[in-house]
């Protein structure tokens, strides 16, 4: 009975790093490291190094690293401090994660320079960028017609013979096509993320029209959970997440409506380029859907309180810039951070360049209906802070008995204050207030931008230690996000003195003139806003403590050109936005095109889908992916387009059963002989769970429901959320709040990218902790539980009960043999336990 089979998986973890992520891997997290802390004693620079270790050679490196085993790693040993005779690097011990990171990497084999360099080591060349654009990404798309096969009957689909002519060519043919009943649940699952119901099955296997596989894709594109299926992808390349991370896992206020702008601009099929410009500059297209997809760049993680702020900046631009150049480009632009790009033609000014761009923005609460309001001078603040500006319904339309009053008119009205911008001097900035809302000290923006302070009902002064953004331009926002709740602020004063002055003025602020106001909804998102125009220094080695000349904004030289005109205004991201639209339209085409063909077909056409460069793989079928491109462009840049191409090929029709034959030529399956067979995602699978049991709420968009924490997950207290239910409220896990700290268990044992770097192709691993979770965890247990209760409530007799089961689950009736097996199996069990080991079985999770 292979549907009864237990998902009992207890191979070793796969290894799934690739070449080229390894050595991004030691280009960003390693190498400026060394260059930084040991280079000093043990670089090409010194005459005699120390101990006669140079750890720029390969030979240096492999004395000390013991690569796969870090326990006995005498660099390792060092860098702990454990051993008093042997703590390196002397000036100070290298901080936790860094230190972590030379695990990580020796772990893998300790990726990095071959062999040692000739003796005299000559300056790098300048890069030759017409021969680097002889690179494949970066030529201009060809228009390559359809080749000509010999099976002209097979082909339903320009794509079908683009891989056909492959196959013909290995004397291979395509595998037969896959029964109906898979294929249906093939397509739902990959438009939609979910089963097909029974009523859609059996639609289906009625419909014997030439057209009926076709109203199929139609209807599931149609389908508002198709935009939550592909928005769910999306968000693994922009590392989104809720909350900062690191100790307190501080919430990010209103991220959730990026999500919600992700799912509608895939329902209303957005024409990519559109959606491309709004990520990169939405909040200067005067819309307010695309001022949320500007809140991409600040999505990743922070530090609080970081003890060097400039470090935490330009790590936080590096993030960003990675993310960019990744998510849209499929370049690994952020390897040029500390030097030229080792592979690619990308070179460190043109890093910064780009940083600029992010330099000269900033993070912005932004009301969706009332971006901005009046201005006005609060009198108990310090000229440096005045004028004040309005966002949102609060704290208009100016002062009420000489202070600004979020709850004016009534607590429910929402809104944010901000102070003009100014040099922080003084160590405190002393604030009084009242309320239970908020103000937060913003340095240099995103520096240090969770120092927070809050109030009570009365007045009282609250002081915000602004030592740590000493030096940098700041401003203050009063911020009221709560519906609940006010703000009110009469006074604000700068010191070096940590003892406010006396608190002196009115007790409490006024009562709300209209207590029972029917206030509109909360519309706040995350955005971006432009800050003061910048251009960045070169950060030699990747240190803000080491400057070297300012580069212009600019995009990629290879791509647009060493002659590119500078930026005129502003932030300069609507012209960056353009530049990457026109001067990169081929690679940001196939970059997209092979993101969908993945997410299909299990690998992109491209297999390194992240990485286009040097060190990524070459296309399988590179004619396919620019006819497909062009196809993309051609079309207005309709994803809805894309997907109708790919879906109605015969090659996505095919059976995934294998053929000893092809599988011989053909043992990756690189020509497409057949369909793979996929597991679905963590999320794919909750969802599943929920599906069958009953209790999935269908309802789109919103605020996210919190995770379900159990008593046995760590983490610094200070940063533990209220725990959600066990069940998520039965929402799709999309709408499960990502906190960084508190992923859910679920989804992390099914292989749910960490929310810290762009993740275009998520790992599969199998291990056995993926059983043990499914047979033993009681969100399993409970949703079995349910579906139990739903069938014995709906049908009465056994067989009926089982078929309905097999069909929900599986897609399929159960074999007769099945049906026996279940049969008995009641004898000595309940429901309840049929419908766990249903759920524990490899067909619930893969879909073939």
């Amino acid at each position: 009975m292979p549907a009864l089979r237990l998902l009992l998986l207890v191979a070793a973890p796969v290894c799934l790093a690739q070449t080229a992520g390894q050595a991004e891997f030691f280009e960003k997290k390693i190498r400026p490291v060394l260059a930084e802390r040991c280079f000093a004693c043990h670089g090409p620079a010194v005459a005699e190094p120390k101990a006669g270790l140079r750890l720029d050679l390969r030979a240096g490196l492999e004395r000390v690293i013991a690569p796969g085993d870090p326990e006995s790693s005498k660099l390792i040993r060092a860098l702990r401090y454990t051993d008093p005779r042997l703590q390196m690097p002397p000036q100070g011990k290298l901080a936790d994660p860094q230190i972590e990171d030379f695990i990580a990497w020796i772990k893998m084999g300790a990726p990095g320079p071959g062999e040692d360099p000739p003796a005299v080591v000559r300056p790098k060349p300048a890069i030759d960028y017409a021969r680097a654009r002889r690179h494949w990404a970066f030529q201009p798309l060809r228009d390559p017609p359809p080749p000509a096969v010999k099976n002209s009957r097979w082909p339903q689909s320009p794509v079908d013979r683009f891989l056909l002519a492959s196959l013909e060519a290995k004397k291979l043919s395509p595998a037969p096509p896959a029964d109906r009943r898979t294929l249906l649940r093939r397509v739902t699952f990959d438009l939609t993320g979910l089963p097909p119901s029974p009523a859609e099955i059996e639609a289906f296997l009625a419909d014997r029209s030439a057209g009926a596989y076709s109203k199929v894709i139609e209807r599931l594109l149609a389908s508002p959970h198709y935009g939550e299926r592909w928005a769910r992808h999306w968000l693994d390349l922009v590392r989104y997440a809720e909350t900062d991370g690191h100790e307190f896992d501080v919430d990010k206020p209103n991220a959730w409506r990026y999500r919600d702008y992700v799912i509608r601009a895939f329902n209303n099929d957005l024409p990519y380029d559109r959606f491309v410009r709004e990520q990169i500059a939405g909040d200067l297209l005067e819309s307010p859907d695309a001022a949320i997809a500007s809140g991409f760049y600040w999505l990743g993680e922070v530090i609080n309180t970081p003890v060097d702020t400039f470090q935490a900046l330009a790590d936080r631009i590096d993030n960003s810039l990675d993310v960019f150049g990744k998510t849209f480009l499929g370049l690994t632009v952020a390897c040029a951070r500390c030097h030229d790009h080792k592979f690619d033609p990308i070179p460190t000014a043109d890093y910064y360049a780009l940083a600029g761009f992010i330099q000269s923005s900033r993070p912005r609460q932004t009301h969706l209906s009332r971006p901005s309001g009046p201005a006005f001078t609060l009198p108990g603040a310090p000229p440096q802070t005045n004028t004040w500006t309005v966002t949102g319904d609060a704290f208009g339309p100016g002062l009420v008995q000489g202070m600004a009053h979020s709850g004016r008119y009534s607590n429910q009205l929402q809104g944010i204050l901000i102070s003009r911008q100014f040099v922080i001097k003084e160590r405190y900035i002393h604030v009084r207030l009242a309320g239970r809302g908020k103000v937060r000290l913003y340095a240099d923006e995103y520096t240090n931008g969770g120092r927070v302070a809050s109030g009570g009902d009365t007045f009282a002064w609250k002081t915000i230690d602004a030592r740590m953004g000493q030096g940098n331009l700041a401003y203050l926002a009063l911020e009221d996000l709560d519906p609940e709740s006010f703000v009110a602020v009469d006074r604000v004063a700068f010191s070096d003195d940590k003892t406010p002055p006396p608190n002196d003025g009115p007790e409490r602020p006024p009562p709300p003139e209209t207590p029972d106001l029917d206030a509109p909804p909360p519309a706040f998102a995350l955005a971006s806003t432009d800050y003061l125009p910048k251009d960045v220094r070169i950060h030699l080695r990747g240190s803000p403590a080491r400057l070297g000349e300012t580069v212009p904004r600019r995009f990629l030289t290879v791509l647009s050109g060493d002659n590119q005109p500078p930026i005129s205004s502003g932030s300069g991201r609507l012209e960056l936005a353009r530049r990457v639209l026109q001067d990169a339209q081929a690679l940001v085409a196939r970059v997209m095109v092979n993101r969908v063909w993945k997410h299909h077909f299990g690998a992109g056409i491209v297999d390194t889908v992240d990485n286009f460069g040097a060190t990524g793989d070459r296309p399988t079928h590179p004619e396919l992916l620019d006819w497909l491109a062009g196809e993309f462009i051609r079309h207005g840049w309709s994803i809805k387009h894309l997907h109708r191409l790919l879906l109605s090929s015969s090659a996505y029709q095919m059976s995934s059963r294998p053929d000893p034959a092809a599988g011989g030529a053909d043992p990756r399956n690189q020509l497409l002989h057949r369909m793979p067979i996929r597991r679905l995602e963590a999320e794919a699978i909750r969802d599943h769970i929920l599906a069958v049991d009953g209790t999935l709420d269908r309802t789109l968009y919103g605020p996210s429901v919190g995770p379900f924490v159990s008593p046995y997950m760590d983490g610094d207290p200070r940063g533990k959320p209220k725990s959600g239910p066990l069940d998520g409220a039965g929402r799709r896990s999309l709408y499960i709040q990502v906190r960084r700290n508190y992923l859910t268990d679920m989804f992390l044992t099914f292989d749910y990218p960490l929310p810290i770097a762009s993740i275009g192709r998520r790992g599969v691993s199998t291990v056995a902790s993926q059983a043990l979770y499914m047979l033993n965890n009681e969100f399993i247990g409970q949703q079995a539980g349910s579906w139990a209760r739903r069938i014995q409530d709906q049908l009465s007799d056994p067989a009926s009960r089982i078929a309905r089961m097999y069909l929900e689950a599986f897609a399929r009736p159960p074999e007769p043999s099945e049906s026996e097996a279940a049969l008995d199996f009641l004898q000595r069990r309940s429901w309840t336990d049929l419908a766990h080991v249903l759920m524990n079985t490899t067909e619930f999770i893969y879909i073939r």
